[in-house]
Order: C-alpha cells, then structure tokens, then sequence
C-alpha cells in the first residue's frame, strides 16, 4: 500500500511540474527504481509528442476535389478560369505587327514627322498595355511555371 502511495505522490509531483522545468531528485531516483513510474512519463512524453505534431489529414487534391470544395464555397463559383484563348492572343499580337510594318512601310511617314513619332509612342504604349493584360490574365501560368524552375534548380 505504502508503494502506490508513493508512485500516486511522485506522479502528482511530476505532473504538477511546469513544462521545461527540472525534475527534483527525489522524483528522479524514484523514476530511477520504479518501472512503472518510469512506464508512465515515458508514456506522458510519447503523448506529449504526438499531441505536439500537426495534424494529419491525407486529401486527394486532384480537379474534381478541389471544385467540389469551391462549388461549396461559392455555388456560383465558374471553372472559367480565361475567358479569352491563347489563340486570339496570338491573334491579337500579330495583327499589331502587322499594322505597325504597314505604317512603317507607308509614304504618311516622310511628310509627318510628328504624327509618327505620336503614332510610335501611342504603339509602345498599346504593346506594354497588351504584355501587361497578358500576364495579369495568366498570372497562375506564370506563377507556376517560376516556382516549377525554382524546385527544378
């Protein structure tokens, strides 16, 4: 009787302990000669542990996981990521090149020295302004293609 009571004021000791604080002697050389003690704070440490970890959840992430959560979310949600093509992007672009070489390659330009230079400022300002939609349209393309080059490297 008189070694529970013992172990039961040992424990009480020890759990009464804050964390990181050293354990008295007298508590160690108990935990030192009695097993079951010594069995205990093992077990407290090990809990101890695994209540500390994060928590663990395996989710597939795949498509339809992920447009279910949104669909949840927001039921108006749309897969319509961007709404215009690659294609009438490429569109787009060649028909600025090829109005600029027509202007380029015009007779206008030899008598109007300072409408083409307005013409040319207008254009650069066009181009930057068309480059700058692009990439804010397909930021997520971008943004996975640098952090793709980044694991790569």
């Amino acid at each position: 009787m008189k070694k529970i009571e013992e172990c039961n004021r040992v424990m009480d000791i020890y759990l009464g302990l804050d964390k990181g604080e050293r354990v008295p002697l007298n508590v160690t050389l108990h935990l030192l000669t009695c097993a079951k003690c010594r069995k205990q704070v093992k077990g407290l440490k090990k809990a101890e542990k695994l209540a500390r970890a994060p928590l663990e959840i395996p989710v597939p992430i795949d498509d339809s996981t992920i447009l279910a959560v949104m669909h949840k979310i927001n039921p108006q949600y749309s897969e319509l990521k961007n709404p215009i093509s690659i294609t009438k992007w490429i569109i787009y672009g060649l028909a600025m090149i090829v109005f600029m070489l027509a202007f380029g390659l015009s007779k206008f330009q030899e008598s109007n020295k300072g409408v083409v230079i307005s013409f040319y400022i207008v254009f650069a300002l066009a181009v930057s302004a068309y480059c700058a939609i692009f990439v804010g349209t397909n930021m997520d393309y971008f943004v996975k293609m640098m952090t793709t080059k980044k694991t790569a490297a």
